[in-house]
């Protein structure tokens, strides 16, 4: 139960990170409904899950292959980098992005499947994206002692909580287009950041105390 709790705060926190990825999805919900909202998050949602597969085993494959001394710690540790590298990135380079901005159609115009290709593409080429799943990858795999199935309630919880959140955003995108003025948005992404890097800096602080004292 520890472990799910851990996948719904994550997903708390990621739900209020503000981006283009999140601004498309508000802008769809107005434009073009709930339906086309969450069809574009759809797309989102695949590209999680398809970096969430493919990251955790080829983790554990590569440790499992490269099992000498101290392995798993250095890429805790690069893992707890990466993290507060994000959460660093969130707070001071971030550009908040244009409020009235229209949201860019796929080619296939307001199809469903063009829909879903654009919150596809859109998070899957995002540079950020699979930095952040291997720095949180690479931390539930050292925590659940490299074992990929043991990893299954963390990322329920956090698939859960992430698509939950995101229907809710659609459902009430015109009230949340209200309240996302330029300040508030670089507030929530100051503190979408600050916890990013409490975790990264939990991790890099454990990872050596366990090395220094354990």
């Amino acid at each position: 139960m520890d472990i799910v709790l851990q996948g719904i705060l994550l997903g708390l926190t990621l739900s209020v990170m503000t981006g283009p990825i999140f601004i498309t999805l508000i802008q769809t919900g107005i434009e073009k409904g709930f339906r086309a909202g969450v069809t574009v998050a759809s797309g989102f949602w695949t590209s999680d899950l398809l970096f969430i597969t493919v990251i955790t085993y080829a983790l554990s494959f590569l440790f499992h292959l490269m099992a000498f001394d101290h392995f798993e710690t250095y890429v805790s540790l690069i893992g707890g980098a990466i993290l507060t590298a994000f959460g660093l990135g969130l707070m001071i380079f971030g550009k908040v992005p244009a409020r009235h901005g229209r949201v860019k159609r796929p080619r296939s115009g307001s199809s469903y499947l063009g829909l879903w290709t654009l919150g596809f593409f859109m998070n899957t080429f995002n540079p950020g994206t699979v930095l952040f799943w291997i720095g949180i990858i690479s931390i539930i795999l050292d925590r659940l002692q490299i074992d990929p199935s043991n990893s299954l309630p963390f990322f329920a919880g956090l698939m859960g909580t992430i698509i939950i959140t995101d229907v809710l955003k659609v459902a009430l995108a015109k009230r949340i287009s209200y309240f996302l003025t330029p300040r508030r948005i670089i507030y929530i992404r100051k503190i979408a950041g600050l916890v990013l890097i409490g975790f990264g800096v939990m991790l890099i602080g454990r990872v050596l105390y366990q090395t220094i004292w354990g």
